[in-house]
């Protein structure tokens, strides 16, 4: 009886201390701006200015040939500092995802003939949110994600 009781209690402790780490393991979702990561000093490296952005649902007038386009970017979040080197701050590591995310949709529309990426918006685990000034960096307990839908045509002459 004794050994059944102390299995029932194993079991329900069990349950509940994996329950409660599956509840606190969700995304939290961040809205960061979008101006000060095309700002940062990682943008000014990546970013082709000869692609044209447009965010939200905001099309290009003379949109020619547009194709739909998705970019996933994820880091694991810095566990241990190396001594001498500082640990990225939770908003450089989500301006970093971003940028990197857009520099894809931009080499995605620099390789189909396309020269501008309009409709940019946020589409995290496919719950897509449209903002001219803000994306959604998610953090995990173990990375930082950003994810980008846009939409790739020709514009111009």
């Amino acid at each position: 009886m004794k050994t059944t009781l102390r299995i029932a209690l194993a079991v329900a402790a069990t349950t509940a201390i994996l329950g409660s780490g599956a509840a606190s393991a969700a995304d939290k979702l961040l809205n960061m701006p979008i101006e000060d990561a095309l700002k940062s000093p990682v943008a000014a490296s990546r970013i082709d200015p000869n692609i044209r952005l447009s965010w939200g649902f905001n099309r290009i007038d003379g949109a020619q040939d547009p194709v739909s386009f998705k970019s996933i970017k994820r880091v694991r979040r810095p566990t241990s500092q190396v001594q001498g080197t500082p640990v990225p701050t939770e908003a450089e590591q989500c301006q970093a995802m971003f940028v990197e995310a857009l520099q894809e949709l931009q080499q995605k529309a620099s390789a189909t003939g396309a020269n501008a990426v309009m409709e940019i918006r946020s589409n995290w685990k496919d719950d897509e949110t449209s903002s001219d000034k803000t994306y959604v960096c998610a953090r995990g307990a173990a990375y930082i994600g950003v994810a980008l839908k846009g939409t790739l045509a020709k514009v111009g002459g």
